[in-house]
């Protein structure tokens, strides 16, 4: 002991999120979307799919006329992944409430995340909103559907276990759409 103690330990491998990988994933448990009234349950274990892997999977069966969505934050790549499907026709109007943590991140000249999704929503047409948020909460309205992703992802990535919940359901819809009206007043 006299000059100290040595250990040598490995390092934990960070998880890299593959958006089209995830995507894939999630239609071989849901190749189907819910019909009306139906609502689909699904648990994601350590990375393998998130949030935009929802949004992807709506928008390639039915373009997305108005997505809204509620999140803590939005990361790179998945606002990279809403900006391509935008350009393809597949999402028209997005409107996004945030949490304030985001518009922290704008402090830190090493990422930036506020600015690049700042400049994401202006290219596109697309409105958000900073607010005290935590919510996970994505409506989706096509043109004969209105679904609801309820979730404890965030749009961004993240190792964790998470849970969803997709339903076509206008009443469930109605009631989300109504309180984000309100918040944007």
């Amino acid at each position: 002991m006299q000059n100290g103690i040595k250990a040598n330990i490995q390092g934990r491998r960070r998880i890299k999120f593959q958006l089209e990988i995830m995507h894939r994933g999630l239609q071989v448990i849901m190749p189907d979307l819910p019909t009306q009234d139906e609502c689909f349950k699904a648990i994601s274990f350590s990375g393998g799919f998130a949030s935009i892997s929802f949004i992807q999977t709506v928008a390639n069966k039915e373009p997305i006329s108005e997505l809204t969505a509620a999140t803590l934050r939005v990361g790179e790549k998945q606002f990279d992944e809403l900006a391509r499907l935008k350009k393809r026709g597949l999402i028209d109007k997005a409107d996004f409430f945030v949490g304030s943590i985001m518009r922290e991140d704008s402090k830190s000249k090493k990422y930036d995340y506020f600015g690049r999704f700042q400049n994401v929503c202006k290219e596109n047409g697309w409105e958000y909103h900073v607010t005290n948020n935590h919510a996970k909460v994505v409506l989706m309205r096509t043109a004969k559907n209105y679904y609801v992703l309820e979730t404890s992802s965030n749009l961004n990535e993240n190792p964790k276990i998470e849970q969803f919940s997709l339903e076509n359901n206008k009443q469930v819809y109605d009631f989300y759409y109504n309180f984000f009206e309100e918040l944007r007043r």
